[in-house]
Parts: structure tokens; C-alpha cells; sequence
């Protein structure tokens, strides 16, 4: 009986015995399946933050990759924003032509009141070289391209807030550029082609005071000119070839044409002045026979005229749309026949006012002083007008006039007393 009751006591302490350690095998089960999932938290949490800081560094990273190449690009663009101002090309007009002898049924038709080219201002064909662009311009553009090429710090991203991390950014290896391409050289002309029709009407055709008659001429011509070549920074040189077919309404019989050849070289001594130096020969040719046997025939010459030119010019701005160009010429010719050999002085104002871009508007005013070397005669001639440009095109030009003209000579039966009035269209055929 007490065998018994000590086996069920063993068997009992035996029961309780591996009970306890199953609890305890089961307990540090738990804790260490706890301590398992709390490890693997950490982990997972340590790893996003790793990936959240990668991303946040190469965010930060492309965006100053981002600001270095549009800096780059920016400065290789700048420079070819800088263009160079071509001189312009249109040929300045000639001196009006002075009185002659009075007109007779076979002499040569009077060239007084006539212009020899179509009229414009002298100074319009220097507008670019006058409004040639300041020399600091350069030095502001140098100023400019170092701002550009400055480091920008970028701005705190809102992660890297959150996160409270500091992320030193290491500095960024200069990759070569890639090789730039070879840009096309643009076309540079060295001429131009420029052709023009013209209507002028007065009068007193011939400058006659016994017997004045109103008449008009239609001119039409081609001009060859070439560009302004750069002899020094602030000289050039200029040659122009000019064909003229001028005819009358009326007096059809005194038809001629004309060739003219001109070489100048051009000083500029300020934005606003500049002075040439010029050379240019004339031939006067009859269009038709007369009717006369012992008068002219169709391809005569009636003159033969070199002249040597030293011109001042100035262009003053005295509103943003409002300018005021002045221009003196001095003018040696010597003709054949030597009746025609004058030493002429040239005066020239002009008010200008532009309406628009396109559209210019002004009065002008216009003397020239004559003096005969050949024999005793001396002329005074006076223009007064307004006139009308307007461009059309850049290739494209018109240009109206009207006004009177005054005067006197000390030649009998010379009168320039009388009204004018012209219209001209300028037409660029094409460059080379």
C-alpha cells in the first residue's frame, strides 16, 4: 500500500516535472519568435529608410546635373546671339545737275532741275554704319555669361526635412563636352542687284525763263554695286555701276541714257558722323535720232563728266522717333565739253519723324552753290520738300517728293523758279 502511494507521489513530482519545462520550451518559443519579428521590423525599417536616402541623393544630384547643362547650353548660345552688322549698300545720289545754256532745238537736252538719279537722302544709304551698335556691348555680355555660368544651390527638398538627415553632396566629376559641330557659315554677299522705275514731274523742264514748259520723266535702271569692304575697323570701301533709260513724256526727241561708275571709300568718325571720299564718271548718251540731218543721232554722246566728291554727313537724334540729318558735299567736275567744268557745294537738311517702322516722314531742304571754271557764270539753286519712305519689304522700297524749287544764274533766259514732284520704287533683284 505505501509502495503504491510512493509510486503515484513519483509519478506525480515526474508529471509536474516535464510539465514545467514544456511551459518553459514554450515560453522561450515565444519570446523567441518576438524577438525574431521585433529584429525583422528594425531591419525593414532601417532598409526603407537606406532607399528613401538613395532616392532623395539622386534627386538632388539630377536636378544639379539639370542646372549645369542648361547653364551650358546657354552659354554656347549667347555668343551666336551677337550678330555683326553688315554696312548697307544703297549708293548715295549725286549733286543735282546745274543750269546750262538756254535750249535750242538742237543742242543738248538742259540738264538743271533734273535729278541724275533718283533723289533720296544721302544719309539713308549710311543708316546701318550710323546706328552701328556700342563697343560695351561686348563687355555686357561677358558680365552676363559669367552669372549664367555661377553655381546655383538648390533648394531643401521636404524628404530630407521629414527625415532629418544631412546629405553631403559629394562634387560632381566634369565630363567632356561632347564635340560641338561645325556650324554652316552664313552666306555673306559681296554685291547686290538693285533695279528701279521713277516718275519726276516740274514745270519748268529746262529751266527756261522765256518759254518754261512743263514736262515729265520716266526713269527706269539697274544699279551693280558692291558690299562696304572693311579697309579698318572703321573704314570702307564701296564701287557701284549704274544704267539709266530716261525718257520724256513730251519731248520725246531729247530721250538719253545714261552709264555711271562710282568709287568711294567711307570713314566713320562717330556713331553720328562719318566723311567720304569719292570718285564718279558720267557718260550722257542721245536715246533717238533728230530730225535734223546735221543734229545728233541715236548713241551720241552729249557729255562726258568726271567728278571728284568730299562729303560730311551727320545723323542727330532728337526725339526716340524723331532725327535731324545734315550732309555737305564738295564737288570738282570736269566735263567734256569744257563748258560743263563747275566747282559745286552741296547743301542738305532733313527733318525726319518715323510714323511706324516701316513708314518715315520729313521736310528737307536742299542749296547748291555753282561756279563755272570755263567761263563767267555762277547758278544758285534751292529745293524745298517734303517726302514720304516707306519699306515695304527688306528687299522692297518706295519713296514720294514734292516741293518747290528757286533760284538763279547769271546766265540769260536761266530760270529755276517752279514746282516738282517724283515717285520712286526701289526693287533688290538679288545678291551674290
Amino acid at each position: 500500500m505505501r509502495l503504491k502511494n510512493w509510486k503515484n507521489l513519483f509519478f506525480c513530482i515526474l508529471l509536474a516535472s516535464s510539465g514545467g519545462s514544456w511551459c518553459c520550451i514554450k515560453v522561450n518559443a515565444t519570446e523567441s519568435a518576438n524577438t525574431d519579428i521585433s529584429r525583422s521590423k528594425n531591419l525593414a525599417n532601417t532598409q526603407v529608410t537606406y532607399q528613401l536616402c538613395q532616392k532623395l541623393e539622386q534627386e538632388i544630384i539630377n536636378f544639379l546635373c539639370k542646372q549645369s547643362s542648361e547653364s551650358q547650353s546657354l552659354d554656347s548660345q549667347m555668343p551666336l546671339n551677337v550678330a555683326q552688322q553688315t554696312p548697307a549698300t544703297t549708293q548715295t545720289p549725286a549733286a543735282t545737275e546745274q543750269p546750262g545754256d538756254t535750249q535750242k532745238q538742237n543742242d543738248p537736252p538742259q540738264l538743271e532741275s533734273q535729278p541724275s538719279v533718283l533723289p533720296t537722302s544721302p544719309l539713308d544709304s549710311k543708316e546701318q554704319l550710323l546706328n552701328a551698335p556700342q563697343i560695351n556691348q561686348s563687355q555686357r555680355l561677358q558680365r552676363l555669361i559669367q552669372l549664367l555660368r555661377s553655381p546655383k544651390q538648390p533648394p531643401e527638398s521636404e524628404s530630407d526635412r521629414e527625415l532629418g538627415l544631412r546629405v553631403r553632396l559629394r562634387p560632381l566629376e566634369q565630363q567632356p563636352l561632347p564635340p560641338t559641330e561645325q556650324s554652316v557659315p552664313k552666306f555673306k554677299p559681296i554685291g547686290y542687284l538693285q533695279g528701279r522705275v521713277g516718275y519726276f514731274q516740274t514745270s519748268n523742264i529746262f529751266s527756261s525763263n522765256d518759254n518754261p514748259i512743263e514736262d515729265g520723266l520716266i526713269i527706269s535702271g539697274l544699279t551693280l554695286a558692291s558690299a562696304y569692304f572693311p579697309l579698318g575697323s572703321k573704314t570702307y570701301l564701296n564701287g557701284s555701276i549704274d544704267g539709266n533709260l530716261i525718257r520724256y513724256i513730251n519731248q520725246s526727241q531729247y530721250d538719253y541714257n545714261q552709264v555711271r561708275f562710282n568709287l568711294s571709300i567711307y570713314q566713320q568718325f562717330s556713331r553720328r558722323m562719318y566723311g567720304e571720299v569719292s570718285y564718279s564718271n558720267q557718260q550722257l548718251f542721245y536715246a533717238n535720232n533728230s530730225d535734223s540731218l546735221d543734229s545728233f543721232k541715236a548713241g551720241d554722246r552729249f557729255l562726258n563728266e568726271n567728278s571728284l566728291q568730299l562729303s560730311l554727313g551727320r545723323r542727330d537724334p532728337l526725339t526716340p522717333k524723331l532725327t535731324l540729318d545734315s550732309f555737305y558735299e564738295l564737288s570738282v567736275n570736269f566735263a567734256d565739253p569744257l563748258s560743263r567744268d563747275r566747282i559745286i557745294n552741296s547743301f542738305w537738311i532733313s527733318l525726319n519723324y518715323y510714323l511706324q517702322k516701316p513708314l518715315q516722314v520729313g521736310i528737307d531742304y536742299q542749296a547748291s552753290f555753282s561756279d563755272f571754271t570755263q567761263r563767267d557764270r555762277e547758278d544758285q539753286f534751292h529745293r524745298l520738300f517734303g517726302h514720304l519712305n516707306y519699306r515695304i519689304s527688306d528687299t522692297t522700297n518706295m519713296n514720294v517728293e514734292a516741293g518747290v524749287s528757286l533760284g538763279s544764274s547769271t546766265a540769260e533766259n536761266i530760270d529755276f523758279d517752279g514746282w516738282f514732284f517724283s515717285i520712286n520704287y526701289n526693287l533688290q533683284l538679288g545678291r551674290f
